[in-house]
């Protein structure tokens, strides 16, 4: 067996989250990641230390199994040195602001006609073109602009901010993750490569898949807590346990409530799955009972879609995520998030913490014909 992704190789220009964790998967199934960064400090998220020396657990955690070249584009050596690496990489991956790669002279347009093969994968926050194109932005804000937050929060009318960066992520990284994997396979056949416009904005705008279709058919009324999917109904939500903690009920199809209600003594409920709020409080009176782990333990042989909803630490350690290989821990012992990818005819390579800014150097330009007085040179104009 071969890992998936050998032979891809791929210049990774991204900086901070959904660019890096998109390199990083790719890197866990097998391609060849070259991380260029400016000499000046590098991907910001480096910066994103705890203040005990020990570096960014951010950086650390979505660089794994990459190499780093400190590389400074504005400089012409820089660009002449990043023109001779497409020689041997057929993939750019790049986080810039668009417009940005086009003033360093590296758009793909430039690109192409050298490199008809070259995939590039451009990530940003509101695409290409559009009237926010050149607009900052972070995660809270593409999903408070593509309906997500508006509609995240309690049935009081209170919005919240999700746990995770969906937009990042899931708008960012996975999609990206998914238009290259596609541009991948079309070149096989063509020969050909493609510019790949991801928009986190894009993406998150995307995924609100299920709640813009019950909007447009009149079903639900985007609104925090009062949706199909989000708590307007007394089977699907969250509810208070005796001890503070809280119980997921997931419900949907009809057997599950009823498994629920009929496990609960209460099958005068049964016929209330769309009840209305004194429904719900009824619901939540059932839940307030009992401690979280009774429910736990009451529940493990009814099939009602009713889980425990657990803090971070908890699910790091849970038996699932232990029975899933969830969690890993890294040649300095420092536990880490395993990629979710399992692939039955591809096996993982061993894994290597995130490169120090710059390590791979040496391996790169002496790859590239560079001797050390020639890279001597290079780093004192500042261009390593």
């Amino acid at each position: 067996m071969q890992q998936a992704l050998s032979g891809v190789k791929i210049l990774d220009l991204t900086m901070n989250l959904p660019g890096p964790f998109m390199t990083w998967l790719l890197a866990e199934l097998g391609a060849d990641v070259l991380k260029v960064e400016n000499p000046k400090g590098g991907d910001y998220a480096r910066a994103l230390g705890t203040g005990d020396g020990k570096g960014s657990p951010v950086f650390e955690a979505v660089n794994r199994k990459k190499k780093s070249l400190a590389l400074n584009l504005k400089a012409s050596e820089g660009r002449d040195l990043f023109l001779r690496l497409l020689d041997q990489y057929d993939v750019l991956i790049e986080g810039f602001r668009p417009g940005v790669m086009q003033s360093l002279g590296l758009d793909y347009e430039a690109l192409s006609q050298k490199h008809p093969e070259l995939i590039f994968v451009s990530i940003s926050g509101y695409g290409q073109d559009g009237p926010y194109r050149l607009r900052g932005g972070h995660d809270l804000n593409y999903l408070s602009l593509a309906g997500i937050i508006g509609m995240t929060g309690t049935c009081d009318g209170d919005l919240a901010i999700p746990g995770i960066q969906i937009a990042d992520l899931a708008g960012g990284a996975l999609m990206s993750l998914a238009g290259f994997l596609a541009a991948l396979f079309q070149r096989t056949k063509t020969g050909k490569g493609q510019f790949v416009d991801v928009s986190m904005f894009d993406g998150s705008f995307a995924l609100a898949t299920v709640a813009f279709s019950t909007m447009v058919a009149g079903f639900d009324r985007p609104a925090p807590g009062n949706m199909f999917l989000t708590g307007a109904y007394p089977f699907y939500g969250v509810y208070r346990t005796k001890d503070g903690k809280f119980m997921s009920l997931g419900a949907v199809e009809y057997k599950f409530w009823q498994n629920f209600c009929l496990a609960s003594g209460r099958e005068d409920l049964v016929a209330q799955q769309f009840g209305g709020p004194d429904i719900k409080q009824q619901i939540a009176d059932i839940f307030a009972s009992k401690t979280q782990d009774e429910w736990v333990e009451f529940l493990k042989e009814v099939d009602c879609c009713c889980e425990a909803v657990l803090p971070l630490d908890q699910a790091a350690e849970s038996p699932l995520a232990q029975a899933r290989n969830l969690v890993e821990k890294g040649v300095d012992g420092t536990p880490f998030l395993a990629p979710p990818l399992k692939l039955s005819g591809s096996e993982r390579g061993p894994d290597t913490p995130a490169p120090r800014l710059g390590a791979h150097n040496k391996e790169v330009l002496t790859a590239l014909g560079f001797s050390d007085a020639d890279m001597a040179v290079l780093a004192a104009k500042g261009v390593i």
